[in-house]
């Protein structure tokens, strides 16, 4: 274990996230589980039904070094902390597409699809799109074994079938110091518990993957992304 540099070079910059944390472990989780559980992870259960093991969810074996006691262990994997450079907001939009009326057939009885409410309904979503030209993390790991990790992912944050988020090339290289939870000035880079003061914001967040998950929160302080 050393302490690394996790760089993701973007092919067009755009990532559709809401904070622009992006946590890796919780990006690597996922494709530790896609590689390892293929059944569970192309078919998912709900939240908090069991999976295949009989477990409430796959726990992800990631090659990060553990921090903190108890509860509130995490990984030594910080957030991102590449340079958000600018931000806007994209319409999403879903509706039935009425060329496909010709092919309903209620029989003898009358029908209409409703576009009002149910699976049909039709929706105008605001998406937040944050541009980067890269995403960059710091850890404490074994670096072939993130590397290799880092290779199966193409895409971060939403809307990836759309394009948002895609990704060109991984790096993980050396890092002269730790950086997973603090950087050279002190400042906080990851969510950490809020029982000492650390800064930043102060919000309940996940410390591990899964992030949705309440057993995985916790009142933490939370880094603000990095703006130029």
């Amino acid at each position: 274990m050393q302490p690394l540099k996790i760089t993701a070079i973007l092919q067009t910059g755009q990532v559709a996230t809401i904070d622009g944390l992006l946590p890796l472990d919780s990006i690597l989780a996922a494709e530790w589980i896609r590689q390892n559980h293929p059944k569970e992870y192309y078919a998912p259960k709900r939240p908090g039904e069991a999976q295949g093991t009989g477990e409430a969810w796959i726990e992800a074996d990631l090659p990060f070094d553990r921090c903190g006691e108890g509860n509130g262990w995490h990984y030594a994997c910080s957030f991102n902390r590449g340079v958000k450079l600018g931000e806007h907001i994209i319409y999403w939009h879903k509706r039935f597409d009425d060329q496909l009326e010709q092919y309903l057939d209620f029989g003898r009885r009358r029908g209409k699809i409703d576009v009002k409410s149910g699976k049909f309904k039709s929706y105008r979503m605001p998406l937040v799109v944050m541009l980067f030209d890269r995403l960059i993390w710091y850890a404490v790991g074994d670096g072939d074994a993130v590397l290799e990790l880092c290779r199966g992912v193409t895409h971060v944050g939403k809307k990836t079938s759309q394009g948002r988020g895609a990704i060109e090339c991984w790096t993980v290289e050396p890092w002269r110091e730790d950086w997973s939870e603090r950087d050279n000035k002190g400042s906080i880079t990851r969510a950490l518990p809020a029982t000492d003061y650390a800064g930043g914001l102060v919000r309940r967040y996940g410390l591990r993957p899964p992030y949705w998950h309440r057993d995985n929160q916790a009142l933490c302080y939370i880094p603000e992304v990095i703006t130029p």
